[in-house]
C-alpha cells in the first residue's frame, strides 16, 4: 500500500462516508459524527440538530492552536502561516516518519526541522507505526516541539496493518476488534515517546453508531489513566468530532491537557467548530490546554 496516499486521501473520503453511514441522524445524542465534507464548510454557519442554521460557537478566550496540520500541494507552509495569522491560531506542522514516508533517516528529519524552523510554526511529527523512534537519534528528536500519534493503524494478528479510518474497513466481531484496538491504544500510550494522543476514541464506520455503548466507562478510564501517567495530552479532533463531551469531562476531571486538531491539508487548517463547541461545553480554560514550547 502507498501509505502516504492512504493517510492523506482516506481522511477526506472517510468524512464523506461518515456523513452517509447511517440512516440515524448524525446529530443524535451521544453519537459523535464526522464533520461536513471538507471544503464545503461555511465559516459562519453550521446545522443544528433540526437542520436549521446555527451560529458557530464562540472562539475561546485563550490562545488557540491547531497542532495537527499537514503540508501538501494544496497547503504550503507560507499558506499555513497566513491562515494562522488570519484566524489568529498558532499553527503546528506534522509529517509522518517511517517507511513509505518522506522522513526515514536522521538526514531527512534534520532537513524537515531546519526547513520549518525559520517560520513561526511549531514543529512536530505524526508517527504511524510503533517503534518508529528507533530509526532516529534522540538528540535530533529532542529538537522537535512535540510528537502526535494516533492508534488508527492497527496491527493485524496475521501480520500487516489495518487502516481503520478507511471507509472499507470491516468489523466482523465488534468485541474482538475492540480488544485488539484497546491493546494497541494501550501500547501507544504506555510505550511510545509522544506528547499528544490524536483521534482518541475514533471508531470505524461500521460500528460508529454504537459509540456511546462501545466506549464503556472502563475503556474510557483506562485511556485516561494511561495518558495521565505519562502526561500525554488529548487531541480534540475537528474532523471526526472525537472524543465526545463525556470523555472530555472525565479527562478534565483527571487534570489531563487538551489540544485542538484539524488534520487539515488545505484551507481548513485552523478552522474550528467542534473544538470550540467542546471548549465551551466543557468550560476549558488556558490552563487546560497543552502548549509545546518552540525549541
Amino acid at each position: 500500500m502507498n501509505h502516504t496516499y492512504s493517510r492523506r486521501s482516506f481522511v477526506h473520503t472517510s468524512v464523506m462516508a461518515g456523513a452517509a453511514f447511517a440512516a440515524q441522524p448524525l446529530f443524535a445524542a451521544g453519537v459523535p459524527h464526522f464533520s461536513r465534507v471538507l471544503g464545503a464548510r461555511k465559516p459562519a454557519l453550521s446545522l443544528s440538530k433540526g437542520g436549521e442554521a446555527a451560529t458557530l460557537p464562540p472562539k475561546p478566550g485563550f490562545p488557540v492552536a491547531d497542532y495537527h496540520v499537514h503540508l501538501s500541494p494544496q497547503l504550503s507552509v507560507e499558506q499555513a502561516v497566513n491562515l494562522g495569522k488570519e484566524r489568529q491560531v498558532q499553527i503546528g506542522i506534522v509529517e509522518h516518519p517511517g517507511p513509505d514516508y518522506k522522513i526515514q533517516t536522521d538526514a531527512d528529519l534534520k532537513q524537515y526541522i531546519d526547513g520549518l524552523r525559520k517560520y513561526p510554526v511549531r514543529i512536530g511529527l505524526q508517527p504511524v507505526y510503533p517503534g518508529w523512534s528507533k530509526s532516529f537519534s534522540k538528540s535530533l528528536l529532542d529538537e522537535l516541539d512535540y510528537v502526535l500519534m494516533d492508534a488508527l493503524t492497527l496491527p493485524r494478528p496475521e501480520g500487516g496493518w489495518l487502516a481503520i479510518w478507511q471507509i472499507d474497513t470491516m468489523v466482523d466481531d465488534e468485541e474482538a476488534f475492540m480488544t485488539r484496538y484497546m491493546q494497541f491504544i494501550e501500547q501507544v500510550l504506555a510505550t511510545e515517546p509522544i506528547d499528544i494522543f490524536a483521534w482518541p476514541t475514533f471508531l470505524p464506520v461500521p460500528i460508529a453508531r454504537q459509540y456511546s455503548q462501545i466506549w464503556t466507562r472502563q475503556r474510557v478510564d483506562r485511556i485516561i489513566d494511561l495518558a495521565k501517567a505519562r502526561k500525554i495530552a488529548i487531541e480534540i479532533n475537528e474532523v471526526a468530532h472525537v472524543p465526545d463531551e463525556n470523555f472530555l469531562a472525565l479527562a478534565k476531571r483527571a487534570s489531563l491537557k487538551f489540544t485542538f486538531g484539524t488534520d487539515a491539508r488545505n484551507q481548513n487548517a485552523a478552522h474550528f467548530y467542534y473544538c470550540f463547541q467542546m471548549a465551551q461545553k466543557c468550560r476549558l480554560t488556558e490552563a487546560d490546554m497543552f502548549a509545546p514550547k518552540r525549541k
